[in-house]
């Protein structure tokens, strides 16, 4: 997603957020929405409904409900594969890039965040779909 929003608007803003109202909107809509859907299919009902939470309410239209839900999105998420005993490894780097908020700008902790749960999710889907193949 952040490639697409680059590749769409030309630049790299403060954050994902702030590309609503370019012409990444619907980069941004969809993206979020397909990822909140992920983790809803991936039994992680509680990140995807604050990550749909994130899409639904722009920040510049409704800012705090926004923020609210895209910091509990990424506490949450962030917490969740840190008390995985297999991957909770993958927390680490988030939990680094949270640190250098202050120097960086929130969109490369946003892709931080973003890559290691992705990663965190891919893991964790075929973990499931090679338990599923034992039972067959």
């Amino acid at each position: 997603m952040p490639i697409a929003l680059y590749f769409q608007t030309g630049t790299i803003k403060y954050s994902f957020s702030t590309y609503h109202g370019t012409d990444g909107t619907y980069i941004l809509m969809i993206g979020l929405l397909l990822v909140s859907i992920s983790f809803m299919v991936t039994e992680n009902i509680t990140s995807g409904i604050l990550l749909t939470g994130v899409a639904l309410f722009n920040t510049y239209d409704y800012e705090i409900t926004h923020n609210v839900f895209a910091i509990s999105f990424f506490i949450y998420t962030t917490f969740l594969i840190a008390k995985d005993k297999r991957y909770g490894y993958l927390s680490i780097p988030v939990l680094i890039a949270a640190a250098l908020i202050p120097y960086i700008t929130l969109f490369w902790f946003e892709c931080v965040g973003v890559l290691f749960f992705a990663i965190h999710s891919t893991l964790y889907s075929i973990k499931k779909l090679r338990l599923y193949k034992k039972k067959i």
